[in-house]
């Protein structure tokens, strides 16, 4: 009887150990679990927030850019025209301030109908008509202004206007230059071939201004 109740007390024992070990086992396997769920939930978690990260920083540049205006692309298209403008100008000078065929007085011109002058370099300087790109070009740099954050953009625009301003005053006087007192064919050509220099110059400002605005000048 005495062996019995030993032999029952050692297999409780043994019962209660197996159960201890499992209890443990299945503690760590739930703990492990829980672990992993945790982590699992922290993984997502970074997951979306990367996802949502990596989502605006792929949106195009365009929609991070400085708002535009109604008018943007005929603006860029006034100072690309513009400057195509003074680019043919220069390139066809003599032509371009030559008028053949106004007066039959042989006295007035070079004597056979053709005379210098200076109005279309106003012209295209946007002096003349309201059907220039350049005319009031001041307000649509002001304008453009708003599509760059470059420091040299207003000391440009404020070359630019008095360059093409200085011309414009120098093609004004060409223009009198026969009829002035003392004055004659000769300080024509002398005030036309100084408003070219000054045309250059305006050309150069405008340039600089296209480069800013990174605007694209085909052919």
């Amino acid at each position: 009887m005495r062996v019995i109740e030993i032999t029952a007390v050692i297999l409780l024992v043994a019962v209660f150990k197996e159960t201890a070990l499992a209890f443990n086992v299945e503690k760590k396997s739930i703990a492990i679990t829980d672990a992993t769920s945790r982590r699992g939930a922290l993984m997502k978690g970074a997951t979306a927030f990367l996802g949502i990260a990596s989502t605006v920083s792929s949106f195009p540049n365009a929609a991070l850019a400085k708002p535009v205006y109604p008018e943007v692309e005929a603006d860029k298209k006034k100072i690309i025209d513009g400057y195509k403008g003074l680019e043919y100008l220069l390139a066809n000078w003599e032509k371009e301030t030559t008028v053949c065929g106004r007066y039959d007085n042989p006295y007035i011109g070079d004597g056979k109908g053709c005379e210098r002058t200076p109005e279309k370099v106003m012209g295209y300087l946007g002096y003349k008509s309201t059907d220039s790109p350049l005319f009031r070009i001041d307000k649509t740099l002001i304008r453009l202004q708003k599509l760059t954050d470059d420091p040299d953009f207003l000391d440009v625009l404020d070359k630019f206007v008095e360059k093409a301003d200085e011309t414009n005053v120098m093609a004004f006087v060409s223009s009198w230059g026969e009829a002035n007192p003392g004055g004659g064919k000769d300080r024509v050509e002398y005030f036309i071939e100084r408003s070219k220099n000054n045309v250059k110059e305006s050309r150069d400002e405008l340039a600089k201004i296209i480069r800013i605005l990174d605007l694209k000048v085909d052919g």
